[in-house]
């Protein structure tokens, strides 16, 4: 911790940060942060305290006959809101503060790395549940609460669950990705207990509210399963990519809130193209189809036309028409006057031809984590429940040679870099090396090892970023430079792509595919991990 830091006199402490050169500022930073975090762990163990304090006092004076669920619920209520008031935050907050506490006293590992300032208290949240989870698994299968790694040296052939939690909550991952890894995990031990907890939430906790929010706006918030969510964001994205070209000027969250109404048939919600060519294709509506109708519209509207009179011929002689003899229209005393109704044209909700399909990647083995392509890992049973509305591919061979998530632990034997001429142990180069572009299979395999960004601290699913050759293709003379194979190709998202050709940290892939990213000013280096 810098001393030049006085935590008394803030215009002062800001004027020292601000005059700190970047080598100070990186020696600084990362300690002020851990300071934070362990001040922030002592306060959550602090509110804990105090909740059970009050809850304690609550029921103090009763006897045990005349303490029930309804008055344990209040009591522990009442610790909450205090907790809310002295700490100055939600009621909410408080609660999530007391169950993170709670878990804790019996994780003592997680509670050891939360307390040391080696973890924000939402990682360490998404471990401790994640550990509780794992830790109610393991006694059901047998008396010991442990997993065998799959190391062969003999140093770790066993590790607790809660030692996998830590071990992954120490990588350098965001937390979603950390909670998909923890979710792999603990569906490859034991799937039927992950099935009830998707039961459990879908009873629970599934639903669709909409809220009056400010200026003209509502909140909408939702939990469905999964694979409603990879439609509507795929749909989304799809429609957006359709309908608008990257030089209009909004934002892409507006473009996403009128991409959702068109997509869910709301009355004059339609996505155009706002950039203001005159040569723009996407803006143009003579170059697409602005139909909403989904096929079954499509198939209805057919069945009426159907109904219709048919055209008359226009060679046909004419026929004389006879007027109608008009009714005289008596006024209905029962039916009082109204005022002038205003037809109102609904929608049709869309769907979007172009969108991606569900995929799910499953294992023919069995053995690695199904999959779902925009989600993450899903258990079995819900993979064979998507068989029939989501395409299904398997794992490539190097994926399942890799073996199953668990046995990845960062402290086993330290594998030797990657072929470093860029040409995956290949010595003639195989069908599509010498190719820029992968093709869809060599891309999909990459896709299948590596799930996300392999930059560090990126949470980009892989299907949305670019596939990088660690040793750069060489376009004037490709066989010289590294070639299109899976043992040059790292997925990189556009911007951490463009990030690592700046070559401050420069990237070295191992053969089981870690890469470790080395900082060029300081040697520092942070190790990524496949799947």
């Amino acid at each position: 911790m810098s001393t030049t830091l006085t935590f008394t006199d803030p215009e002062a402490d800001a004027a020292a940060i601000a005059a700190m050169s970047r080598d100070e500022l990186t020696e600084t930073g990362p300690d002020l942060l851990r300071e934070s975090r362990k001040y922030e762990a002592r306060t959550v163990l602090a509110a804990a305290a105090l909740a059970e304090r009050v809850f304690r006092e609550h029921l103090a004076d009763r006897p045990e006959t005349g303490v029930w669920g309804s008055v344990v619920e209040h009591a522990e209520r009442l610790g909450r809101a205090e907790v809310s008031l002295q700490f100055k935050v939600s009621r909410s907050k408080a609660g999530s503060w007391i169950a993170l506490a709670d878990l804790l006293k019996e994780l003592p590992l997680i509670r050891a790395a939360y307390l040391n300032g080696e973890l924000s208290t939402n990682r360490a949240s998404i471990m401790a549940r994640a550990a509780q989870r794992g830790s109610d698994t393991d006694t059901t299968d047998s008396a010991s609460d442990s997993v065998d790694t799959g190391d062969e040296s003999g140093d770790n052939e066993e590790m607790t669950f809660e030692e996998i939690v830590l071990d992954y909550g120490s990588r350098a991952t965001t937390d979603p990705v950390l909670s998909q890894q923890l979710d792999a995990a603990l569906i490859s031990m034991n799937p039927d207990s992950v099935i009830e907890d998707r039961d459990t939430l879908t009873d629970l906790v599934g639903n669709v509210t909409i809220t009056p929010d400010v200026a003209g706006h509502s909140a909408l918030d939702a939990v469905v399963p999964a694979h409603y969510g990879v439609f509507l964001t795929t749909q989304i994205e799809a429609l957006i990519d359709e309908r608008t070209c990257r030089k209009d000027p909004r934002r892409v969250g507006p473009l996403r809130v009128i991409a959702l109404g068109e997509i869910t048939g709301v009355p004059g919600a339609h996505l155009d193209c706002q950039c203001g060519l005159a040569d723009c294709a996407k803006g143009r509506p003579g170059d697409r189809n602005d139909s909403a109708e989904t096929p079954a519209d499509a198939e209805d509207a057919a069945a009426w036309d159907d109904l219709l009179p048919k055209p008359v011929d226009a060679d046909a002689p004419d026929v004389e028409l006879v007027e109608p003899v008009a009714e005289p229209d008596i006024p209905d005393p029962l039916d009082q006057p109204t005022p002038d109704e205003v037809p109102v044209a609904f929608g049709r909700a869309l769907v979007v031809p172009g969108a991606p399909v569900l995929t799910v990647l499953k294992d023919p083995d069995g053995i690695l984590v199904p999959r779902l392509q925009g989600y993450g890992p899903i258990d079995p049973d819900y993979a064979t429940t998507l068989a029939d509305v989501a395409k299904t591919i398997h794992y490539p061979e190097s994926a399942r040679a890799a073996g199953p998530l668990i046995p990845q632990i960062s402290d086993r034997p330290q594998a030797s870099p990657a072929d470093p001429t860029g040409h995956g142990g290949h010595t003639v180069p195989p069908p599509g090396a010498l190719t820029y572009a992968p093709s869809a299979k060599l891309r999909a395999e990459v896709l299948a090892n590596d799930a996300w960004c392999r930059y560090p601290y990126c949470g980009m699913p892989s299907h949305l970023c670019d596939l990088d050759h660690w040793r750069p293709f060489n376009h004037t003379d490709p066989e010289t430079g590294g070639w299109t194979v899976l043992g040059d190709l790292i997925p990189l998202c556009r911007a951490d792509h463009q990030r690592k050709h700046l070559a401050e940290w420069v990237p070295t892939l191992l053969l089981d595919r870690r890469v470790e990213w080395r900082n060029r000013r300081t040697g520092q280096i942070i190790v990524t991990y496949p799947r």
